[in-house]
């Protein structure tokens, strides 16, 4: 039986097998992060993105014993790439702390030119690549990511908000489905939850774009009822 392989950005990979599937053989999740020795921050982040395309490229040597690849949290991966953009390929940072301040300030510079921005375009797009060779050689790929914050009112609207990834991810995209929550509330409090998916695009089934499935509904002191998305097996 061919294997699925999931590149654990998030944790939610291996919190899923561990839950669901722990007998499971088939589904093999990797480690993506590097980690560093040191106490000042805890990921490598050039370190992480020459593992997770070592990872891949051993994937596509071993693409004939796979049914898919599963990536979680794309938005983090989308991390990396901006860090290494910073730290490996400007020198602007010495590290992920400050990576992430973006003030400028100390030794620390901003990035001064927009053209610099393709550089982190490119490193993320590395992924992007292999998984496309993937896809041409019979294996599923499947990206899943978090949904950028929307403000509106002063508070985050669950709404209106876009997939946290490079923007120009979506173009290469053949299906998106959007995941979301709805609860009812009574007095103050959620007494059930319904979850849906909805194909926001869906190029190899004309028919699924912009239908809306309810995948999970939970209520309060009953068991949660899983209807799943069978509609994929058609993709």
């Amino acid at each position: 039986m061919k294997k699925l392989w999931v590149i654990d950005f998030d944790n939610g990979g291996s919190a899923t097998k561990s839950s669901y599937y722990p007998d499971n053989d088939n589904i093999k999740c990797w480690e993506p992060w590097v980690y560093m020795k040191g106490e000042r921050t805890a990921y490598n982040y050039p370190g992480t993105h020459d593992r997770t395309m070592k990872i891949m490229q051993f994937a596509l040597e071993e693409h004939e014993n796979l049914w898919g690849v599963l990536i979680t949290g794309i938005d983090l991966w989308d991390s990396v790439a901006t860090n290494c953009m910073r730290i490996q390929d400007l020198g602007l940072s010495k590290d992920g702390i400050e990576a992430a301040d973006n003030r400028g300030a100390g030794s620390n510079e901003r990035i001064q030119n927009q053209w610099d921005w393709a550089i982190r375009v490119t490193r993320f797009h590395q992924l992007t690549a292999v998984c496309r060779a993937l896809v041409k050689r019979g294996v599923r790929v499947f990206w899943e990511t978090h949904m950028k914050d929307v403000y509106k009112n002063g508070k985050v609207s669950t709404s209106d908000g876009q997939p946290a990834w490079e923007k120009s991810s979506a173009g290469y995209m053949y299906q998106i489905v959007h995941c979301r929550r709805e609860d009812v509330i009574e007095e103050g409090d959620v007494v059930s939850s319904a979850f849906t998916a909805t194909f926001e695009k869906s190029k190899t089934d004309a028919t699924l774009q912009g239908q809306r499935r309810t995948i999970l509904t939970t209520r309060q002191n009953e068991k949660p009822n899983f209807m799943g998305l069978p509609e994929l097996e058609r993709l």
